[in-house]
């Protein structure tokens, strides 16, 4: 299983109302501002805690970017905190959080809110092997 896919079953359990994505947004969905979507990104996949001659561990993560909907009707930093906190009971460890931002991109009169969101996960090669 890819990271992404394992993330964007945590988020769509979370909020099963949320858009969620991996890789892109499709063209049909780019301009639903009203609907909270959420991008999935491969960020990292690299090799990470060496013994007896080869790596044992490889630490992945995954960049979440949340594009908040028009019809948001919730705090968007609960519903950050809630999700954080699920991610780490599925060791997710959030390690970049960035602050929200205005998506200028969107040129409409209202602007979306965006934000960036990175977890990390270190998986040893046997769980790997046990997928």
């Amino acid at each position: 299983m890819r990271p992404t896919e394992e993330v964007s079953q945590i988020v769509s359990a979370f909020r099963p109302n949320w858009q969620v994505f991996e890789d892109s947004i499709p063209k049909e969905h780019i301009n639903d501002l009203q609907n909270t979507q959420v991008l999935l990104t491969e960020f990292k996949s690299d090799i990470t805690d060496y013994g007896d001659g080869t790596f044992n561990s490889v630490v992945l993560a995954v960049t979440i970017q949340i594009f908040y909907g028009f019809n948001l009707s919730e705090s968007m930093l609960l519903a950050e905190v809630g999700l954080m906190n699920l991610l780490k009971k599925n060791k997710w460890l959030t390690t970049v959080s960035e602050p929200h931002y205005i998506d200028i991109s969107t040129n409409t009169e209202k602007q979306q809110t965006k934000k960036n969101i990175t977890v990390e996960k270190v998986v040893s090669i046997s769980e790997l092997e046990g997928e």
